[in-house]
């Protein structure tokens, strides 16, 4: 299977039409190898600039197993891993977490959880507080 890759011009584009022209013709080999490594480079901005955001422990924790892997370079030992880890945590996580030191991934892991689950519990604790003193609950 041959590709060709396609390129638009500025100069080329006359009355809100777009003109394009075949710059060189791709193997369907040269393509994968290309793909490859803009899927790489894309998967290794997004772990650079992973945080928790909305995400729980659990799911930050998959998604960046999931880029680390395309990012091997970035993180060279399981030291890197954690910090980075911890580093995007969402800012009550981390806060908790910075003063502990980890041996493993599944250390900080696992205290992240309880810490999430403990922040958890006391936001509905303090929901609950704030219904009854309103009369909702």
């Amino acid at each position: 299977m041959i590709l060709n890759y396609f390129l638009i011009r500025p100069d080329m584009v006359e009355n809100s039409s777009i003109e394009a022209y075949a710059t060189e013709t791709l193997t369907w080999s040269d393509f994968k190898q290309f793909y490859s490594r803009y899927h790489h480079k894309v998967k290794e901005k997004t772990l650079l600039a992973l945080i928790q955001g909305d995400m729980s422990v659990l799911e930050y924790e998959r998604r960046f197993h999931d880029l680390s892997l395309f990012a091997l370079h970035y993180i060279l030992t399981e030291k890197h891993m954690i910090e980075k880890l911890r580093d995007g945590l969402q800012q009550e996580l981390r806060q908790g977490l910075i003063v502990l030191r980890f041996k493993s991934i599944r250390e900080l892991i696992e205290a992240a959880q309880a810490l999430e689950a403990y922040i958890g519990e006391g936001q509905q604790g303090h929901q609950g507080t704030r219904k009854k003193r309103w009369g909702l609950s």
